[in-house]
């Protein structure tokens, strides 16, 4: 059967859903639900001669006889599933929404394969306005495909009034599939277009419903938002409208394996950069975002980053980090673009180490409401200061890579996975503007062995995002990647080219103490086997955090 509800009450109690179209339904259902008794807890006689009366009163919307005889039919026997199911149905028609919540619970209890019974139970928790509870029974009848378009839609009004607008806004958009959802799906969607501060985006919804249902109450609702001079929408209580900032610090305490003198979430490698000595650090960052303009056409938003870490027993390994970038996109639609700029500078015991810049043009494609996919390449320029980097690793990398985004039933569950070309071109010339030719008995830290770090590689990773029995986030991904180093190496006496194979691993568990407040256990390893002994390596970090976000 499909649920119906009372009418949404955002808009003044303006807006109503079209759901009363599923009475119709029981007619058909209520023979079918006889057949199906089976399936759930038998029922006794007189129970299933009460429960046949409650169906019919049900179905013509006598709710206070339909009430009786459904209680009457539980009181025969409590074990009846259906009998409760109906009777929380109809608790919820008499606004009575605990008790609805307490019957439809019971009846899952006695039969977990009630048809749509997580829709409705989903539905009642969010008439009830208890939405953390209404999203996990919603994301479970979505996730069935039950009446599906009608979960999308609750699910995209709980989240909204959760202030996930961008979660919203998926669902609201698979519900658009449906006639009858679709204007007021239309209509939630716009809302949440407005609160992200992309009015252009949201009046151009909102004025389609104005239009094509001038007479509803949801098209009658709109028109005070689809005007040039749009009003806000009302935000989730006790969610704000968004900010154009955001703020936030990090301390945590780590245990690294084998300490290398790089930034962890770089590549790069030096023989003499591998302490291969074990060590525990503080680790502390900070930094924030600024949205610097928010167009009809697009944005542009500006974050800085700093980043410290203070070694417990070795010296001379302290890693100091800041990072500047700036994100311009268009507005989200069926293809989205973009361009991305950073520059890193890092200090190595407090002192100048190395600095880089990286811009990234990119494109996107939107599939459905589910996947995307994104084209991408990078130009990337390094620049080292100090030993055992400089000057055989300032360089230029090239790089082309085509990932792929796909939902897993929910916005907040996604698998990403991508393939990643690129070149690495090494700077050092010798006197005469050519490439600097090693003796063989010159060791490598001369800046003679240059060439050695001129690659080709390709990269293929797979990661997922997605959250475990609603306690904590998880984000779990590995990485592959081959380089093939493309002159004679150095190390070898100039023999054999060098080649690398990299696997990492990375698990990341978070869990938010309060909306600002978070703590997060998180494990990044790595196996580099390389046919250069000097570059093989193992590498295991494991860390503790404590987050704190405004």
């Amino acid at each position: 059967m499909k649920a119906t509800r009372s009418s949404d009450r955002t808009g003044d109690e303006r807006v109503r859903w079209a759901g009363n179209r599923a009475l119709c339904a029981v007619c058909v259902v209520a023979f079918s639900a006889l057949l199906l008794r089976g399936t759930g807890a038998q029922a006794n006689v007189r129970s299933q001669a009460l429960y046949a009366r409650g169906l019919v009163a049900f179905d013509t919307g006598q709710w206070q006889q339909a009430y009786r005889l459904f209680d009457q039919a539980v009181q025969a026997d409590a074990g009846d599933a259906l009998a409760l199911y109906y009777r929380g149905l109809t608790q919820a028609r008499r606004g009575q929404r605990p008790a609805a919540i307490q019957d439809l619970e019971a009846a899952l209890r006695l039969n977990p394969t009630l048809s749509h019974a997580a829709l409705d139970l989903g539905i009642a928790y969010f008439d009830a306005a208890q939405y953390p509870q209404a999203k996990i029974w919603l994301e479970r009848a979505h996730q069935q495909g039950a009446e599906r378009f009608t979960a999308a839609f609750f699910l995209g009004l709980t989240l909204y009034r959760l202030g996930d607008d961008s979660g919203a806004q998926t669902y609201l958009n698979e519900a658009k599939a449906d006639p009858e959802l679709r204007p007021s799906a239309q209509y939630y969607a716009g809302l949440s277009l407005l609160r992200q501060g992309k009015s252009a985006a949201g009046r151009a919804e909102l004025a389609q419903v104005a239009r094509e249902q001038p007479q509803s109450d949801v098209g009658t609702a709109a028109q005070p938002y689809a005007g040039a001079e749009a009003r806000q929408p009302p935000s989730a209580t006790p969610v704000q409208l968004k900010k154009p900032w955001s703020l936030y610090g990090a301390l945590g305490f780590q245990y690294d394996s084998n300490v290398v003198i790089a930034p962890s979430d770089s590549d790069v490698k030096a023989a003499e950069g591998i302490s291969r000595q074990a060590d525990g650090s503080a680790v502390l960052q900070a930094g924030g975002s600024y949205t610097l303009l928010d167009s009809n056409i697009g944005s542009l938003r500006a974050e800085y980053d700093f980043y410290q870490s203070v070694h417990f027993r070795l010296t001379g390994f302290d890693l100091q980090g800041h990072r500047v970038r700036l994100d311009a996109a268009s507005q989200p639609g069926l293809i989205s673009y973009g361009v991305s700029g950073t520059y890193d500078f890092y200090a190595l015991d407090y002192q100048s180490f190395f600095q880089e810049a990286l811009g990234t043009p990119w494109i996107a494609v939107a599939e459905g409401g589910a996947a995307a996919t994104q084209l991408y390449y990078t130009v990337r320029g390094r620049d080292f200061f100090r030993q055992p980097y400089d000057p055989s690793r300032d360089a230029v990398d090239n790089a082309v890579g085509l990932r792929q985004y796909l939902a897993l039933g929910s916005a907040d569950r996604v698998l990403s996975f991508g393939y990643q070309f690129d070149a690495e071109q090494t700077l050092t010339h010798g006197p005469d503007g050519g490439p600097i030719v090693c003796m063989p008995m010159q060791p490598p830290t001369s800046g003679c062995g240059g060439r050695d770090f001129d690659y080709k590689g390709n990269q293929f990773d797979v990661g997922v995002s997605l959250p475990i029995l609603d306690v904590v986030r998880a984000q779990l991904a590995y990485l592959f990647r081959l380089e093939d180093y493309q002159f004679p190496n150095s190390r070898l006496d100039f023999g054999p080219r060098r080649h690398d194979n990299e696997h990492q691993f990375v698990v990341a568990l978070t869990h938010d103490l309060t909306p600002h407040v978070a703590l997060g256990l998180d494990y990044f390893g790595v196996i580099n086997n390389s046919n250069v002994p000097d570059f093989d390596y193992d590498r295991n970090v494991v860390s503790v955090n404590a987050r704190v976000t405004f």
